[in-house]
């Protein structure tokens, strides 16, 4: 990894030496034969090659042309440097005693920063809301359900655990008092503090490994402990802390891997290449905001094979052992890190719990308290089944004795979350194919349902035939939408708009036949309408509360196949002999837990589209647009906002490194080799790795439709706060050191006066509306002033009303973010239905039918048939001397239409 070299002065006959830009606390010492790296002297943190003291009035020993540029032919063959092997351009990393003592001072002020009044407030905060009540349902062992991965969620129970939390409080809202309910939460908040003040030697450790001076390194640790949404988020019970530190973690175990190329395959060599890949998969194990992690690794490493395949002192062998050992530990491990954490994750939720409707029967069939038992496999004529909706899990096909209120106004047709009778269905044959069938040798036997048989499904407690026509749904509305009823009574024959083909699309390969013929769990079906040509579907738009606030079912032409799939869960007859073969859910392993778990993770999150009054874009991010707000009380408030010079000045570096390599790059191409004051190849490679760092880990958000907010970017952030860290140490090394440490202490007094003043919206402490209003450098920084005590106000006057040409519209209030929100909406269970109210009316309406049908029986030829016939049709009852099987259908009406347009009688129900 070229941003680890550590390039040597060289002395070639007939030449001066030429650059080499020593390790700056890898300098090579005395005697060591130019081998060993030894750490810099606290009072020399540069190296014995590194800028002079003032009164020697001396800088580098370099020539112009190797500072500046070599201009081509300025030197012969024989007067430029050797190369040499890729291992030699890397350096083990030593720290001094007095540089340790350096970092353990400001851990120690970190500390102070990170820990000062963490108690505050008590009180809920923003997303403690969610990962807070997580918590306590990993203590209780209930199974829930959220879009990110467990293992930061996992940290929080075991904190909570060891703080004493018992799991009972709900973390209902912002603004609950922790300290009234008995709550552990500083215990909690203690977790992700300490993680965040580790980030702080982190950041030091990482700039030295990546070649860095002593004071460069202490300066990047003390602008990360200094930082106020670093501060912020790490003191809150939120998962973004974890990430941020294993992110950390991992780039200062991929630094420290780098130092140790001279003894590859050496103990230390496989130590931080292992932890490397451990803690890569702890980051996505947290979020998947890791997947850029993954991504930053993975371009560096192949960066790096490229240039071991272009090395030739390295073999073929050793160059296929050096890919399999970055397979096995950048590949391999992080996955099963992934999985290990999952297993886990299960493991502790293994009881039923408000997650369940998220998941697939198998995946509920895993949990406790959750049976759902066995059924006869093979599915026969004349079964009364019981069929659920296979893509959205909200529930199995239902009708009861209600009506839509708009359009037939028949029977309505819903997915049903809970099992009862009404979700029951019969089977049967057309009328055409039931003669037929009765007609045959094969009358009275078990007749199997096969693919692309024409069926017909009857209600089994109301008799109404599944049935679909050319009406707009109730909620629905496209024109490629139909609406579907229960049509029918005990009796009627039907009509061809309760006609729907078999589609098996899916079966189970260690089940034959399950493709062919249908059969219960193992065969995914579709249910297609002859004569509209839709299909059966359902996408968990809820009914309104007329129809009980249950799931919406349509017939849907064109319709993606997912959400068309059904599979049978329930099959009864009575003529199944005993030992037919039976079918019931498999328990899934856990790779196939965890491969359902991130395909529903993926899809919820992809459907994180709702507003949010603080969400913001990712273009706004670099530059501190806006910041969030968290949590407000009287006289107090939290509110996410960075410390904007490191933000600002981060964002220069960053943007300052794409501009040079462009002009270096076109002055290449001019025949110049600019070295950047001797330290070209370090900046490209040391700041150009954190760069690659920073745009992965921003660039990705400009793809994505969901909610973004501020805390997205603080990985980034990090990563930009090195590169800014790695900027100022190689363009101020020929400067003094006196000059040098003038800028960084003035740079370092600016990041701490900007800590103190935005102090309180990160500590929520009381301030003063004239302080709140100084502060706010950018008029999109939308953190409410009028909160705090106003020092002009009359002693009398809590506080002054804002005067009329100042007045504003107030900022919107803290409010936490719910991914679960509009999913949890969708898959809360419809109140279940009051049977007996419905059934009251049951036995009325049965005599109506029964009444309508006799009369029309009775007065076939009367001049009234009609009016009889249009007042059973209105009953949902149609004239059945309209409908035969062997009259010719009538595509996009039925004779409920035909009925009523006789008629203006209202429908009995």
């Amino acid at each position: 990894m070229a941003h680890l070299e550590s390039m040597r002065y060289r002395k070639q006959p007939g030449t001066t030496a030429i650059y080499e830009d020593a390790t700056v606390i890898s300098g090579m010492s005395p005697g060591s034969g130019g081998t060993t790296p030894v750490a810099g002297d606290a009072e020399d943190p540069y190296g014995a090659r590194g800028p002079m003291s003032e009164s020697s009035g001396a800088g580098y020993s370099y020539e112009k042309k190797d500072l500046d540029y070599i201009h081509p032919g300025s030197h012969t063959a024989d007067s430029m440097p050797a190369p040499y092997s890729s291992s030699e351009r890397y350096s083990r990393l030593r720290i001094s005693k007095s540089q340790w003592m350096m970092l353990g001072l400001i851990v120690l002020l970190a500390a102070y920063v990170r820990l000062w009044r963490l108690s505050n407030p008590a009180n809920v905060v923003f997303d403690e809301v969610h990962f807070g009540k997580f918590a306590g349902k990993y203590l209780n062992g209930t199974y829930f359900f959220d879009v990110h991965p467990p293992l930061a969620k996992m940290m929080f129970a075991a904190a909570g655990k060891f703080a004493g939390y018992d799991g009972k409080f709900d973390f209902k809202s912002i603004g609950l008092d922790y300290v009234a309910a008995g709550v552990p939460y500083v215990g909690m908040r203690l977790m992700p503090a300490m993680l965040g003040l580790a980030m702080v030697p982190i950041t030091y450790v990482t700039l030295a490994a990546l070649g860095h001076a002593a004071d460069a390194c202490a300066v990047g640790a003390l602008l990360v402990a200094f930082e106020n949404a670093l501060l912020t988020q790490s003191r809150l019970i939120l998962l973004d802390s974890a990430l941020i530190f294993f992110t950390g973690a991992t780039v200062m175990f991929w630094a420290l891997f780098f130092t140790e190329a001279r003894q590859p395959f050496g103990r230390r060599w496989w130590a931080y290449l292992l932890l490397t890949g451990i803690n890569m998969g702890n980051a996505l194990s947290c979020k998947w905001v890791g997947l850029f992690l993954v991504a930053t690794i993975g371009v560096w490493t192949v960066r790096d094979l490229w240039d071991k395949l272009g090395d030739l002192s390295i073999s073929a062998s050793q160059y296929t052992r050096h890919f399999i050992a970055r397979a096995f530990a950048l590949i391999v491990v992080p996955l099963v890190v992934y999985l290990f954490w999952f297993q886990v994750h299960f493991s502790v939720l293994h009881k039923s719990g408000d997650g369940n409707a998220f998941m697939s029967p198998e995946f509920q069939n895993t949990l406790d308290g959750v049976n759902l038992g066995h059924t006869p496999r093979d599915i026969y004529y004349g079964s009364r089944l019981r069929i659920r909706h296979d893509a959205t899990n909200a529930g199995y096909l239902h009708s009861h004795l209600s009506n839509y209120e708009t359009g037939s106004k028949q029977q309505q047709v819903t997915l049903y979350g809970f099992r009862d009778d009404n979700n029951f269905w019969v089977i049967t044959r057309t009328e055409a194919a039931e003669s037929k069938y009765q007609n045959s040798t094969e009358a009275g036997k078990l007749q199997p349902v096969r693919h692309g048989d024409i069926v017909r499904l009857m209600h089994w407690k109301t008799f109404r035939r599944l049935h679909s026509h050319d009406e707009r749904p109730p909620v629905t509305t496209n024109d490629y939408q139909n609406e579907v009823t229960g049509y029918g009574w005990e009796g009627f024959k039907g009509d061809s708009n309760d006609h729907w083909r078999v589609q098996i699309m899916e079966g189970d390969a260690s089940v034959p036949g399950s493709r062919d013929q249908l059969m219960a769990i193992h065969s995914k079906f579709r249910l297609v309408h002859v004569g509209r040509r839709c299909a059966l579907f359902s996408n968990r738009r809820k009914l309104p509360k007329w129809a009980h606030e249950q799931v919406e079912v349509t017939c849907m032409q064109s319709a993606k196949v997912p959400k068309t799939l059904w599979r049978i869960e329930t099959n009864i007859h009575a003529d199944i002999p005993a030992g037919a073969p039976l079918a019931e859910y498999r328990r899934p392993g856990l790779v196939a837990k965890v491969l359902e778990a991130t395909a529903v993770m993926w899809r919820v999150n992809n459907g994180l589209t709702k507003s949010h009054p603080y969400e913001s874009r990712p273009h706004t991010w670099p530059w501190l647009r806006r910041g969030m707000a968290f949590w407000g009380a009287d006289n107090r408030a939290i509110y996410l906002l960075g410390t904007a010079p490191v933000w600002w000045l981060s964002l220069v570096s960053v943007l300052l490194f794409g501009v040079l390599q462009v002009v270096l790059f076109l002055r290449s191409c001019r025949g110049f080799n600019d070295r950047l004051m001797g330290a070209r190849e370090r900046y490209a490679d040391s700041v150009g790795f954190l760069v690659v760092g920073w745009v992965l880990h921003w660039i990705p958000f400009f793809l994505m439709g969901r909610q973004l907010f501020l805390h997205h970017y603080l990985p980034a952030l990090w990563l930009a706060i090195l590169a800014f860290s790695a900027t100022l140490d190689l363009l101020t090394r020929r400067m003094r050191r006196r000059i040098r440490h003038v800028i960084m202490g003035i740079l370092l007094l600016v990041v701490v006066r900007t800590y103190f003043q935005y102090s309180h919206l990160a500590y929520g402490t009381p301030w003063t509306r004239q302080g709140c209003q100084r502060s706010k450098l950018l008029g999109t920084w939308d953190y409410d002033c009028k909160r705090y005590v106003d020092l002009d106000a009359a002693p009398t006057v809590l506080a002054a009303p804002i005067p009329a040409e100042t007045s504003h519209i107030d900022p919107p209030p803290a409010q936490n973010f719910d991914p679960l929100e509009h999913e949890n909406k969708l898959n809360e269970p419809a109140p279940r239905i009051d049977h007996d109210k419905l059934n009251s009316d049951a036995d009325k309406a049965h005599e109506a039918m029964v009444k309508a049908a006799t009369t029309v029986d009775k007065n076939n030829a009367a001049p009234d048939a009609n009016n009889a016939a249009g007042a059973a049709g209105a009953a949902g009852e149609p004239n059945a001397q309209n409908h035969h099987e062997d009259e010719e259908p009538v595509i996009g009406d039925d004779a409920h239409h035909e009925a009523v347009a006789q008629t203006t009688a209202p429908p009995l129900f």
